[in-house]
């Protein structure tokens, strides 16, 4: 799809002269609260561009220092969190019918076509696509490009959850029960431990401008229903990616992963990966009772 055919599907387009302040827009967030959205309820196909973007050269050795990249690297998953404003922004409109506190990450599929450079000045274009019914409620995908003209340069589809009570059961039934996801074998499977710690969170946070309460302390994180603060799952995918990428010998280009559960704050985790003709497979898995926390794959 071009540019302007992605315009065109927005029923609502933005155009930004900078991105909006993140810590303003958690404060809009938490007004959404009140948004009731029923089993039909449609998530708003609003759009939003940022022109002339430039990678910060600082930003990211701070981004790098707390996800384990190296210093100067533009990693994957490093765009999707220059451009969470956007995303931040078009969730808290009011056109949008659902509530942001509550929403569930549950898929990112990010790729990259060419390397992203500092010095490069990049359109970030944001868009919010179709919405589909399952048993636990509406999931949506938030669609983000990094472009030059009309050339994307990077590119990731993001999928978010909105819990909707009385979904109907017949309208979720699928034709074929899916095939269960295979384990990796661990005989032939690389692992990696990794200590959380209890401030992981407010360091993250620093550098992703995402102070949302649940990642910060036990206390604010049990005012929403969490027994304990839970790490934010795009610093779970990096610290992820910086760990299997190096198996790779080459820089990752392709990037799916899927959240299963949160890792609290603090504790361990194991990222257990396999390496095969470029390409990794991946889970992440909790230290305590090896349940499985994040799967996926990486490709070169």
């Amino acid at each position: 799809m071009s540019v302007n055919d992605t315009l065109k599907a927005a029923a609502k387009f933005y155009e930004l002269s900078e991105f909006p302040n993140g810590k303003a827009l958690l404060l809009k967030a938490a007004t959404t609260s009140n948004k009731k959205p029923k089993p039909d309820t449609q998530a708003a196909r609003l759009g939003a561009r940022v022109k002339k973007v430039f990678i910060d050269r600082e930003w990211v050795r701070q981004y790098n220092a707390v996800c384990g990249f190296k210093e100067d690297e533009i990693s994957l998953t490093a765009p999707q969190v220059v451009a969470s404003p956007l995303h931040m922004y078009l969730l808290s409109r009011p056109e949008h019918p659902m509530p942001m506190l509550g929403m569930v990450h549950l898929h990112n599929s990010i790729e990259c076509i060419k390397p992203l450079e500092y010095g490069t000045a990049y359109d970030v274009l944001v868009t919010v696509g179709e919405t589909r019914s399952i048993s636990l409620g509406l999931e949506f995908d938030v669609h983000t490009e990094f472009l030059v003209g009309e050339e994307v340069y990077w590119s990731s589809v993001m999928t978010i959850l909105c819990r909707v009570k009385g979904m109907p059961k017949l309208a979720n039934k699928p034709l074929t029960k899916p095939a269960p996801v295979e384990p990796l074998s661990a005989l032939s499977a690389q692992y990696v431990a990794v200590k959380v710690p209890e401030n992981q969170g407010r360091k993250y946070a620093k550098v992703s401008n995402d102070y949302n309460p649940i990642h910060l302390y036990a206390q604010t994180a049990k005012m929403f229903g969490f027994k304990q603060a839970i790490v934010h799952g795009m610093w779970t995918a990096a610290k992820t990616l910086s760990i299997v990428e190096a198996s790779l010998g080459a820089p990752a280009r392709k990037f799916d992963l899927s959240f299963k559960q949160p890792v609290f704050l603090p504790s361990g985790i194991s990222v257990k990966h396999i390496t095969a003709v470029g390409t990794s497979k991946f889970e992440v898995l909790a230290e305590r009772d090896s349940k499985v926390l994040m799967v996926g794959s990486i490709a070169a």
